[in-house]
C-alpha cells in the first residue's frame, strides 16, 4: 500500500485549501466544506478508505464540486480502485476543464497504468490550465520521469491501433482452415 500511496500521491493541504478557496463562500454548504476538509486531513495521513467516505458525502451534497471529485479519485486510486478513481477525475475534468489538479491527478494515473498517450494528453491540458510556475514545475518533473521510464522500460504494444485489412482477412482465413479442419476431425 505505501507504494500505491508513492504512486499516486495525496492531495497536500495546500492543494486543498486552494481548491476550497477558488469556490466563493456561499457556493458550498458548510457541511459540505468541513467534510471535504475532514476527507483532506485523512487522506493526508494515509487514511483513504474513511476519506473516500468523507468525499462522497461531501459529492451526494455538492455533485458539481469538482475539487470533490479529485480528491475522491485520489482517495480510490491509493485503495486500488482503478476504475471508480478514473471516472472521478475524468468527471472532475470535465466539470472543472480549467481545474490544473483534475488533470494533473488523471495523467499521472494514466502514466501509473501505463497508459503514457493518455497522460501526455492529460499533462498537456494540466499545463494549460497552471497558473503558477509551481503548477509548471510540477507537470515538467513528471514528464522527465515518464521520459525517463520510457527509456528503460521494454516497449509495449500500442492496443488503440486498428488492425490491417491483411491482418484481418490472414486471421479470418486462419479460422476457417481451423473450423474446416476440426469439422473434418470430428466426421
Amino acid at each position: 500500500m505505501a507504494d500505491t500511496l508513492e504512486i499516486v500521491g495525496s492531495l497536500e493541504e495546500a492543494e486543498g485549501r486552494q481548491a476550497l478557496e477558488r469556490l466563493p463562500a456561499s457556493t458550498l454548504p458548510a457541511e459540505v466544506t468541513l467534510s471535504f476538509q475532514e476527507g483532506l486531513e485523512l487522506l493526508n495521513h494515509g487514511e483513504a478508505a474513511e476519506a473516500a467516505q468523507c468525499f462522497e458525502w461531501a459529492l451526494e451534497r455538492a455533485p458539481q464540486f469538482a475539487d470533490g471529485h479529485v480528491a475522491l479519485g485520489i482517495a480510490y486510486a491509493v485503495q486500488a480502485k482503478v476504475y471508480p478513481s478514473l471516472d472521478h477525475l475524468e468527471l472532475a475534468a470535465k466539470l472543472e476543464p480549467e481545474n490544473f489538479y483534475a488533470h494533473f491527478k488523471l495523467g499521472q494515473l494514466f502514466f501509473k497504468l501505463r497508459i503514457p498517450q493518455r497522460g501526455y494528453e492529460a499533462m498537456s491540458r494540466a499545463l494549460d490550465c497552471a497558473s503558477n510556475l509551481a503548477e509548471r514545475r510540477l507537470v515538467a518533473q513528471l514528464l522527465r520521469e515518464e521520459k525517463q521510464r520510457e527509456k528503460t522500460a521494454y516497449r509495449r504494444p500500442w492496443w488503440n491501433k486498428p488492425f490491417s485489412q491483411v491482418a484481418l482477412v490472414a486471421g479470418a482465413s486462419l479460422m476457417v482452415v481451423l473450423i474446416a479442419a476440426l469439422f473434418a476431425h470430428l466426421h
